[in-house]
């Protein structure tokens, strides 16, 4: 990841996790599951890296990155049908949730930083 970053000149965002345990609730089984992902550790590798060789790392807010429409900007829960769909109740906007995500995470990063590129989605 962090060579395509340095390779095309562009940086890297990620969605700001840290507190993600509290937010969610889980099942008694799924504790340990959770309690093992390392959120704050692949961030501080891919920062880390980054820094080593001046690419610029930028973390969002993650707030709805998965229930927001990038096309017309909706947030519905609805628009998540399953797990690893998404589908804008609105304007019909349909592909792999993660994908749709990481779409919004671009934009944010955007926003919030001018010299962070990405593709131009009309490319």
């Amino acid at each position: 990841m962090v060579a395509d970053a340095q390779r095309t000149g562009r940086g890297i965002a990620l969605e700001d996790l840290q507190g993600i345990r509290d937010r969610v609730r889980l099942k008694r089984h799924q504790r340990a599951t959770l309690s093992s992902w390392p959120f704050h550790q692949l961030g501080e590798f891919i920062a880390y890296k980054a820094r080593r060789v001046g690419v610029p790392v930028l973390e969002v807010d993650p707030a709805y990155t998965s229930q927001r429409c990038p096309r017309c900007g909706h947030v519905c829960r609805k628009n998540r049908p399953t797990r690893d769909d998404f589908k804008c109740v609105v304007c019909g906007l349909a592909g792999p949730a993660d994908h749709i995500a990481a779409v919004n995470v671009a934009r944010r990063a955007r926003t919030a930083w001018a010299f962070v590129s990405t593709p131009d989605a009309a490319a």
